[in-house]
């Protein structure tokens, strides 16, 4: 019989790349999305899709039928992601599930109160073998709006980041990394940071950014309440400005500057530099 693995958040930008290395691997693989019509359009031709929604506890069935794996990836704008997944852990554990991997972020195991690292807790408390995979900021949030269409427009990325330094990591290691533990024994009950090999600051990211581009672009360190202006701005709904300023005061504070060796030591190679992330995306800045 196949082993089906489960990938929730199939169609966002780590869940596809998952899916993709995974269906490389001639692995069962069931993408659980809310518009599965839509999915299939860009899915592997053998990848199954699957109607999913946190808030349907009605999908969590058909999703989870025959599936002995599942890359879980909380629903990330919501502050309250730790509830909407419990009653799919309990449905998974009723289903016989034997192994999870889940997206987690780093630190949050320094956080008891972190809705992260909650639902870390629910996932061990479930009793299905697990593995935790703790990353740093994506590279890609800066090919991606609203960052992206920011530095479009103005040339300009303004953060309230002050000079603080981040490993940031980039989305296709995460993506390789979570197929690795996804289908290697060993790394269950682990929980790895995953990080860049380098810790740099907004500064440095700036200049990555205008040599790949060919054009300048600069960073301008901005306060909270000119950040909040910004995001009003550029419409995102109040609870997520919040939260993305909660997260740069910890940025600040030194948070998100460790580097860690997960990678290389899962993937048996360095980690993505950002210059070549740069390089990989520049047309997103052109």
């Amino acid at each position: 019989m196949e082993q089906l693995i489960l990938v929730i958040g199939a169609t966002g930008k780590t869940g596809s790349e998952l899916v993709r290395l995974l269906s490389g691997k001639n692995l069962s693989v069931v993408a659980a999305t809310r518009n599965p019509d839509l999915a299939r359009k860009h899915l592997p031709a053998a990848v199954r899709a699957v109607l999913f929604n946190y808030d349907l506890p009605a999908t969590f069935a058909p999703a989870l039928d025959g599936v002995e794996r599942i890359f879980l990836m909380a629903r990330p704008t919501d502050p309250h992601a730790d509830r909407a997944a419990l009653p799919f852990l309990q449905e998974a554990k009723k289903h016989g599930v034997k192994f999870i991997v889940n997206l987690s972020a780093i630190g949050v195991e320094r956080v008891d109160a972190f809705v992260l690292r909650i639902l870390e807790r629910y996932v061990e408390d479930s009793g299905i073998p697990c593995t935790h995979l703790r990353p740093n900021w994506f590279m890609q949030n800066f090919s991606s709006p609203p960052m992206v269409k920011e530095i479009q427009a103005t040339g300009l990325l303004r953060l309230p980041a002050g000079d603080a330094l981040i490993s940031f990591v980039d989305i296709r290691d995460v993506a390789a990394v979570a197929c690795e533990v996804l289908t290697n024994p060993r790394h269950s009950g682990k929980a790895y940071t995953l990080t860049g090999g380098e810790a740099l600051s907004h500064f440095h990211v700036a200049e990555a950014l205008s040599r790949a581009a060919g054009k300048p672009i600069a960073y301008e360190p901005i306060s909270e309440s000119s950040a909040r202006t910004l995001l009003n701005t550029a419409h995102v709904p109040p609870d997520i400005i919040e939260r993305w300023i909660q997260f740069y005061a910890m940025v600040r504070d030194g948070f998100c500057a460790e580097i860690s060796e997960s990678v290389g030591h899962i993937l048996g190679r360095q980690p993505i530099p950002f210059s070549q992330f740069a390089r990989d995306n520049a047309t997103a800045w052109q």
